[in-house]
């Protein structure tokens, strides 16, 4: 008779919690930055998100995805590894991120 060990390939829980960030009560005056992966057209999506937002919250300020490079493709490491500072250097609070397709 052969005995066979099992292992689980779902390995074992590991608990990580993490602080939850604050959500704002508006969004009014505060800097949005947009990502895009360049996979629907950026340009029309973002263009009526931000019209969308500037009705209900006109002191928003926006960060174009242009600024940041994509976040798919050839250099998505070098962006997505550049993206911290960009986001500070540009002072936004919230990130708009994967917003058609």
């Amino acid at each position: 008779m052969s005995i066979h060990a099992v292992v689980s390939p779902l390995g074992r829980r590991a608990l990580r919690r993490k602080a939850r960030v604050t959500r704002p009560q508006s969004l009014d005056g505060l800097t949005i930055g947009e990502l895009s992966n360049h996979k629907f057209d950026s340009e029309f999506t973002f263009g009526v998100i931000e019209k969308a937002l500037l009705k209900r919250f006109p002191n928003i300020r926006f960060v174009s995805h242009r600024e940041f490079g994509d976040t798919y493709g050839a250099r998505e490491s070098e962006v997505i590894t550049a993206l911290p500072a960009k986001l500070e250097s540009f002072e936004c609070d919230l990130v708009i991120s994967g917003n058609a397709g």
